[in-house]
């Protein structure tokens, strides 16, 4: 990759409309539908960046960070955290995203894979494959985590998202998401989910239909017109209220001390074997490519002084 690449996101404003990645959340007549809209472009440049994305990844990348920040956003609870994952047969493999608040990740199994153009746009269906399973986890911060899935639709990760709250949260929903990119640059990504709430009538709904086609290319949409803008003209005379807004940002929260639990994880036996090759571990995070190196005494130090999985304890004593 060159270094053009890696320097996108300090030029991003010369290429984007000038406004920070955020969600927005409102509602329409009276509240008989509510509407989450964000914008992604800048922590889905930085996503890009960090995993020497492909284009087609990217564009996956986008769509998906859209779709985890719009679910994240519906928790209650603010420590609760989303991972949604798209396990397909597509030449990404599988894809992991987390949102936590408004702080966003993601992994891929195959970020640098790449498929030609379909139709004139990135072929995101054939990343992520139309044959598989799309998994979201919702933690509330206590208590057993929910856990929903639903058969993969199309790849295409809107339809995919659709189809989950159908099944799985029996939600009839609305939803948009698009990233516009090219050669390595994100021009916009961000998308729109608008649910209808209970008692929300006919007429409603039907007037949220007649306004499908606005959203058929949100990425373009979102690329020189605020979001704010773009509501007040896509809802006027639906009684548009926004409710507020949340800055959004790609961040991790992996550490050497979740590393550490990590390699404890491994057990005993695990250990000792890597001791014996008396060489450095070198350990990374798939969600933003931070390497921490664990060397011969830090491991000696994990046997002596780390409560191993009892396990493999009792099995190394039998």
């Amino acid at each position: 990759m060159t270094q053009d690449y890696q320097d996108n996101t300090a030029t991003m404003d010369g290429l984007i409309f000038g406004a920070p990645d955020m969600l927005l959340r409102a509602t329409i007549m009276g509240g008989q539908a509510r509407i989450m809209m964000c914008r992604t472009t800048r922590l889905t440049q930085e996503a890009s960046d960090t995993h020497l994305a492909s284009d087609v990844a990217t564009a996956a990348i986008g769509r998906i960070l859209s779709g985890t920040a719009i679910v994240s956003a519906m928790l209650k609870e603010d420590k609760g955290s989303v991972t949604i994952t798209f396990a397909g047969d597509g030449a990404g493999g599988k894809v992991t995203s987390v949102g936590r608040g408004g702080n966003l990740k993601i992994s891929l199994e195959n970020p640098q894979a790449e498929l030609p153009k379909l139709n004139g746009k990135q072929d995101v269906e054939g990343f992520i494959g139309r044959n598989g399973r799309l998994t979201v986890i919702k933690d509330m911060g206590a208590g057993e985590p929910y856990v929903g899935a639903s058969a993969l639709v199309s790849g295409g990760v809107a339809q995919d998202l659709t189809q989950y709250f159908a099944v799985s949260e029996q939600t009839p929903s609305l939803i948009a998401l698009g990233c516009l990119n090219s050669e390595g640059a994100v021009l916009s990504s961000g998308g729109i989910l608008i649910q209808p709430m209970p008692g929300c009538k006919e007429k409603t709904l039907q007037m949220v239909e007649m306004r499908i086609p606005f959203f058929s290319n949100i990425s373009r949409e979102l690329y020189d017109r605020s979001m704010e803008e773009l509501l007040g003209a896509w809802f006027r005379d639906m009684d548009l209220e926004i409710l507020d807004e949340k800055p959004l940002g790609y961040k991790c929260d992996c550490s050497r001390e979740k590393m550490t639990g990590a390699l404890i994880a491994t057990g005993e036996k695990e250990l000792r074997s890597m001791l014996e090759e008396n060489d450095d571990v070198e350990m990374v995070c798939w969600f933003c490519r931070t390497r921490r190196v664990f060397s011969p005494d830090d491991i000696k130090k994990l046997l002596t002084n780390a409560q191993l999985p009892r396990e493999d304890v009792d099995n190394a004593a039998d």
